[in-house]
């Protein structure tokens, strides 16, 4: 009976000892990445901007901050190129190229234009931004 005891309480032991030992590799508070990633992991990578081509810089604040963080937000950009560029040969290209895009951009959000046309208002006062 008393070797019962003995190899009851020696698993016992053996037991609590098991459960009192820390995985470092887990837990360790000392586990330094030899090449850590800079971006942060929740944060989502950025999409890729549509371009929606102009000829001139009129209505759109092209360069305010502003501006350039609300259609940022929709998920395109103002790209201005005058008439003669060679990145269309023709203006129905480029014509059809933004019919696409605002397209693409009315399935987002159908009232696209109605809030960026009211953000770049506000726009222009917050930043006095009243030149064309």
């Amino acid at each position: 009976m008393c070797v019962r005891c003995f190899l009851v309480v020696i698993c016992v032991l053996y037991s609590l000892s098991g459960a009192a030992q820390i995985d470092y590799k887990k837990n360790s508070t000392e586990k330094i990445e030899r090449e850590p990633d800079l971006i942060p992991k929740n944060e989502k990578q950025p999409r890729r901007l549509l371009s929606i081509y102009t000829n001139d810089t009129k209505s759109i604040l092209y360069g305010n901050p502003c501006m350039d963080e609300v259609t940022a937000r929709f998920g395109y950009e103002y790209v201005v190129m005058p008439k003669n560029a060679h990145g269309f040969s023709s203006g129905i290209n480029k014509a059809l190229h933004n019919f696409g895009v605002k397209f693409i951009l009315f399935f987002r959000n159908p009232f696209w234009k109605v809030i960026v046309n009211k953000k770049a208002k506000e726009c222009r006062q917050k930043t006095g931004d009243y030149m064309g």
